[in-house]
C-alpha cells in the first residue's frame, strides 16, 4: 500500500503537535506526509487542498466541532477517511460519528501504537472503534433491552460460520484479525462478510455491527 496523506486536527495545540511528531517517528513507512490544524473549520479548508488519505480528528472543538466538521468533509471528499480521536466514548457520539461518515473512533488515551494500527487498519477499509467505544454501543444495548433473550428472525439466516464472524465483527475485530482467529483465508473471510451483510439488509460493518450488540447475540453464539 502507498505510504498515506494523514491530517491531524485538534484545539489541543500541544496535543496535535506531540501526536504529529509521534506518527512521524514510528509511522515513517506508512505516512509519506503529515499536517496539523486546530478547529473543523481550518480543517475543511486544509482538506479542499492538502486531500489527506485520512483525517484524525477531535470532537469538542471552539467554533465548528468535530462531528459537523466530519460531515462536511465527507459530503465534500467522500473518499478521504475520518478517524475520531477523542476524550469521550459515549454512545450518542459514537453513533453520530458514523452517521456522519466516520470510518473509526478511539480514544485520546490510546497508545501511540494503537493510534498507528488504527490508521493502518482504516486506510484498508476497515471501521475501528476502540473498546471503550464498543463498550459504550453495547451498554446502550443493554439499557434498552436488559433482559434481552429473543433470538431475533435474522439470526435463523445465518450459518454457524457466519454467527461466529459477525460475533467477532461485533468485537471490533478487523478481517485479518477475523482470518487468523477462525484459521481462514482472507478472501474468504470477505466473502463470508459480504454474504452476513446481505442476508442482514445492511450496507456496511457498522450496521452489521450495531445489529448484533443491540440483539445482544454474544448471548447466543458459541465463539
Amino acid at each position: 500500500m502507498p505510504r498515506a496523506k494523514i491530517l491531524v486536527v485538534d484545539d489541543q495545540k500541544l496535543f496535535a503537535t506531540s501526536l504529529e511528531g509521534i506518527l512521524k517517528s514510528i509511522g515513517a513507512d506508512q505516512i509519506s506526509e503529515i499536517t496539523v490544524c486546530f478547529s473543523g473549520e481550518e480543517a475543511i479548508k486544509i482538506v479542499d487542498s492538502f486531500l489527506p488519505d485520512l483525517v484524525l480528528m477531535d470532537i469538542f472543538m471552539p467554533g465548528m466541532g468535530g462531528l459537523q466538521a466530519l460531515k462536511a468533509i465527507r459530503e465534500r471528499h467522500p473518499e478521504v477517511k475520518v478517524v475520531m480521536l477523542t476524550t469521550f466514548s459515549y454512545d450518542t457520539y459514537v453513533k453520530e460519528a458514523v452517521a456522519n461518515g466516520a470510518c473509526g473512533y478511539i480514544l485520546k488515551d490510546s497508545t501511540p501504537a494503537e493510534v498507528l494500527r488504527t490508521v493502518a487498519s482504516a486506510l484498508e477499509g476497515n471501521t475501528v472503534f476502540s473498546r471503550a467505544a464498543l463498550d459504550a454501543l453495547a451498554g446502550r444495548a443493554r439499557r434498552f433491552n436488559p433482559q434481552k433473550s429473543t433470538v431475533p428472525e435474522w439470526l435463523n439466516l445465518l450459518s454457524e460460520k457466519e454467527k461466529k464472524i459477525l460475533l467477532l465483527i461485533s468485537k471490533g475485530m478487523s478481517n485479518d484479525e477475523i482470518a487468523s482467529a477462525l484459521f481462514l483465508g482472507q478472501h474468504t473471510v470477505r466473502n463470508y462478510i459480504s454474504a452476513i451483510y446481505d442476508k442482514l439488509n445492511v450496507k456496511d460493518r457498522f450496521e452489521a455491527m450495531r445489529m448484533a450488540i443491540e440483539a445482544q447475540i454474544q448471548t447466543m453464539v458459541m465463539e
